[in-house]
């Protein structure tokens, strides 16, 4: 329960048998506001005081009250990555009435959450829709303030494979059929820097083989929506996709080219979710311990700005890259820099030593 002013006066805000009740007091003296309250949670308790709560009371309603209105406001990918941070807090609470939260329970589900070999980062992105949710319905008075972040590492940008590396991995990824979706995929992201989602939510109808190109137009935001030229590695990847396409009849340009698959019945209008267990499967077969399909994007980049690409390239081929992202970028071009200058000095300094040699060979003599 808590007492505050409103207009000079007191009001309270106090819960009873999970119903929550928000009372004026009629009175801007604190003593007389505290019995007041007191009284009236008396009367609650009895099961004789009205309750005007307004708006859901529950956290199933509030969640889709909640997106009804950003639906509105926010593109669908948006509402994509709320709605799946949100499940994991409905499977938690259940449909808990929204007077029952409190700090304590919140600080109960990171700790589970952290219990179960989650990041502070996803845990904090649990905590922060669901508090959302809760301020959109009006009931975030006295968790704002409470309710702590977890600390969060400075997250890594990312691991480039060497030419080594890439070898084993699809070596490994070609020698076992039941890997042939992620092989391609992995192929194409190699050559492409396409992320993990964007492969995913490739149609039919983005990419044009005979002009080399495909378009990105699902991403992580809207500005990594761009055209991409394809080299031949990649062309060869998707052509052996588009083939499984037809031989398993999706010839509509919106068919997904990895498509969903539950149960063993595929389904071609909906996007695969996951490839994590063909994924991982392979990078033991490569003995890449912890290697993620991201990193993939990461070793196209790195090996682009060794090669001297400039920012604005860069990007148009990878789409939106922080300003982090760019200055990490542009710190591996001056070690390429440096790496070939140097190369360049003990090229000549072989020389010299070979030049000197006779002069030497002589004055001995």
């Amino acid at each position: 329960m808590s007492l505050w002013k409103r207009g000079g006066r007191y009001w309270t805000d106090f819960t009873v048998d999970g119903v929550r009740y928000r009372k004026p007091l009629r009175t801007s003296v604190r003593n007389v506001a505290t019995q007041r309250e007191r009284d009236m949670i008396d009367v609650a308790r009895h099961g004789k005081l009205g309750s005007r709560e307004s708006g859901p009371r529950t956290l199933f309603k509030a969640i889709d009250a909640y997106f009804a209105g950003k639906k509105l406001r926010c593109s669908a990918r948006t509402i994509e990555l709320e709605t799946e941070r949100l499940s994991l807090v409905k499977k938690h609470f259940g449909d808990l009435r929204l007077s029952a939260f409190t700090a304590g329970r919140i600080a109960e589900y990171q700790q589970v959450r952290h219990d179960a070999g989650r990041s502070n980062r996803t845990i904090n992105m649990d905590v922060g829709v669901l508090l959302r949710v809760l301020k959109a319905a009006g009931r975030s008075r006295g968790l704002e303030g409470n309710v702590r972040a977890l600390p969060e590492r400075q997250s890594l940008i990312g691991r480039a494979l060497t030419r080594d590396e890439q070898q084993r991995l699809f070596e490994a990824a070609a020698s076992n059929r039941e890997w042939e979706h992620v092989f391609c995929a992995a192929t194409l992201a190699a050559n492409t820097s396409m992320r993990p989602v964007e492969v995913k939510h490739l149609r039919r109808r983005d990419v044009d083989l005979f002009k080399k190109i495909l378009t990105v137009r699902r991403s992580k935001n809207e500005s990594s929506h761009r055209v991409i030229p394809l080299n031949a590695s990649a062309v060869r990847a998707l052509s052996r996709m588009i083939e499984r396409a037809d031989q398993l009849g999706h010839t509509s340009p919106e068919h997904y080219l990895w498509p969903a698959c539950q149960w063993g019945k595929i389904d071609a209008t909906n996007p695969i979710q996951k490839w994590d267990t063909a994924w991982r499967a392979l990078r033991k077969a490569a003995n890449l311990t912890g290697l993620r399909f991201h990193d993939l994007r990461h070793t196209v980049i790195t090996e682009l700005a060794e090669m001297g690409v400039p920012d604005h390239v860069l990007e148009s081929i990878s789409g939106h890259l922080s300003r982090r992202m760019l200055e990490h970028y542009s710190h591996i071009r001056l070690k390429a820099k440096r790496e070939a200058l140097d190369a360049l000095e003990d090229t000549r300094s072989g020389d010299h030593a070979a030049d000197d040699a006779p002069q030497r060979q002589n004055a001995s003599r």
